[in-house]
């Protein structure tokens, strides 16, 4: 499953088990979401070990994105689903600054930030 704009896509890679989010997500609201939502759950229910979102090449991600994620790391975690990785960017401001918070909701969460500097290395652990 795929979605592609001008701004921004969304899809799953059977192959390398990931979820591949790039762009500039900026949707009006929760259920303009409902086809990312998608994509993350074809992603986890053809996985059967860990899943990879790979988000190292998302820009930006407004508030009702950040929801969608949020609520989908919640249910994979109230369902017992293998562990998430998240493959992010500490280049990519918002991504530090949020994706630590993911950590709060379900600590069986993988974070991968390959790009981290020594500095930021703290914040991860």
């Amino acid at each position: 499953m795929e979605v592609k704009t001008e701004e921004y896509s969304a899809y799953y890679d059977p192959a390398e088990k990931k979820v591949v989010m790039t762009g500039s997500m900026r949707l009006q609201n929760l259920a303009s979401y409902e086809e990312i939502k998608k994509v993350l759950k074809t992603g986890i229910e053809n996985t059967n070990d860990q899943m990879t979102v790979d988000i190292q090449n998302l820009n930006f991600m407004n508030s009702s994105g950040i929801t969608t994620l949020s609520l989908f790391l919640i249910e994979c975690r109230n369902k017992k689903y293998t562990p998430v990785r998240i493959l992010g960017s500490a280049k990519v401001s918002w991504q530090i600054k949020t994706v630590l918070n993911f950590k709060k909701l379900w600590v069986d969460l993988v974070l991968d930030f390959p790009d981290k500097s020594p500095e930021q290395e703290a914040l991860f652990n």
